[in-house]
């Protein structure tokens, strides 16, 4: 009988193995789906392609962590120990269950809207970069639907960690700034160049109006805070950057010209992250990106 009981429990401890190795398997292939849809998201502009390089690079990481369990199951086929195969089970457990967690909220992430985009002239002035008082109603209406899907996302997993990160591109004409205007020494001065070229200012410019929508769309997050189950769980990644007269998004559009409406814009992307996936320590302090 106690050979016969032994028999059972080694039976059933070798379906627990089989069944953990088949679990194994389906988080392996939903986390190369997942980064098959970052890089589908970085081509049509709702993952930056920096965001989207480290989320890849650090799910391949939990993907080769799953591999090496499941070949770890095939050592253990070979293997009587009652022991070792607890263990083993115990161990995938775990990594089950946080790449679980993490592949459905970067799924649901990938469901939703991420990227943004605006006229300039909705917030600023011509050649300014700080929104006017008059306009800051209008401003932070056009921002505030952005807002509540981000805050809607992290209500929708209220236990998990996050970095919500945020960036923003500027973009502007070929319209010079003129030197005898109080905004060119402005700009010139934040400028290491002592005589900056149209290029160079336009970027700055850009640069300056990406910022200030960023930090706008993070207040509107802030002042909403209440609204978040676990504010203290969300960190903020907030980016900004001048493209200046680059064209924005030529693939689409073939007929710009040198002052065209269509490029005097912001785009804006958001994604809200697994913590474990976006392993960056930051906190509310914004920090730009390719700075000029």
């Amino acid at each position: 009988m106690v050979v016969l009981l032994g028999s059972c429990a080694g039976s059933r401890v070798q379906t627990l193995t089989k069944s953990t190795q088949e679990a194994l398997e389906l988080i392996k292939q939903e986390a190369q789906r997942a980064i098959r849809l970052t890089a589908e998201k970085v081509r049509n502009n709702e993952v930056d392609p920096d965001i989207g390089k480290e989320l890849v690079a650090n799910l391949q990481d939990a993907e080769k962590k799953v591999s090496d369990q499941i070949a770890k199951a095939a050592e253990l086929d070979k293997s009587n120990s009652r022991e070792a195969q607890l263990d083993f089970a115990e161990k995938s457990s775990v990594i089950i269950k946080s790449a679980l967690t993490d592949l459905k909220s970067l799924n649901d992430l990938y469901d939703v809207a991420t990227f943004s985009q605006f006229e300039t002239a909705t917030f600023f002035p011509s050649g300014g970069y700080t929104i006017p008082d008059e306009n800051m109603e209008e401003a932070k209406a056009s921002i505030e639907p952005i807002a509540k899907r981000i805050i809607k996302f992290i209500g929708d997993h209220p236990t998990q960690h996050f970095v919500a990160v945020i960036v923003c591109y500027g973009f502007s004409d070929e319209t010079p700034v003129g030197k005898e205007s109080p905004l060119y020494k402005n700009i010139a001065d934040k400028l290491v160049s002592p005589n900056p070229t149209r290029q160079e200012m336009n970027t700055k410019i850009s640069e300056l109006r990406a910022k200030t929508i960023a930090k706008l769309l993070v207040d509107v997050i802030k002042n909403n805070e209440g609204m978040i189950p676990n504010p203290n769980l969300v960190n903020y990644d907030i980016r900004w950057l001048g493209r200046g007269e680059a064209l924005p998004y030529p693939n689409k559009i073939k007929d710009y010209m040198p002052s065209d409406k269509r490029r005097r814009l912001v785009s804006l992307i958001w994604n809200v992250l697994p913590g474990s996936l976006y392993m960056k320590s930051v906190d509310s302090t914004s920090t730009a990106i390719g700075k000029n």
